[in-house]
């Protein structure tokens, strides 16, 4: 699991048959040694809020309900601003 800021959507013309209906977004690490990674997002983040990101591939997989799915990056939380101060 990694702390990440969501950074905007993704569109795809072409994509694998288990990402249909799924909502893609960009999820940028905050450490400096992880990519930025595309996440399946079921949780509704929207673009500048920080999230928990997990590279927990059969979580995803349990998501797009598809055993056989390239999916790995999840958005598993929402970071609520108000309850770091």
């Amino acid at each position: 699991m990694r702390l990440a800021i969501i950074h905007g959507h993704v569109t795809s013309t072409v994509k694998h048959p288990s990402f249909r209906g799924q909502r893609l977004l960009i999820a940028v690490p905050e450490s400096a040694d992880v990519a930025p990674q595309i996440v399946i997002d079921s949780l509704g983040a929207a673009i500048g809020q920080r999230v928990m990101i997990s590279s927990d591939g059969s979580e995803a997989r349990k998501i797009v309900a598809d055993e056989s799915s390239p999916a790995r990056w999840n958005v598993c939380g929402i970071i609520d601003p108000e309850a770091l101060q």
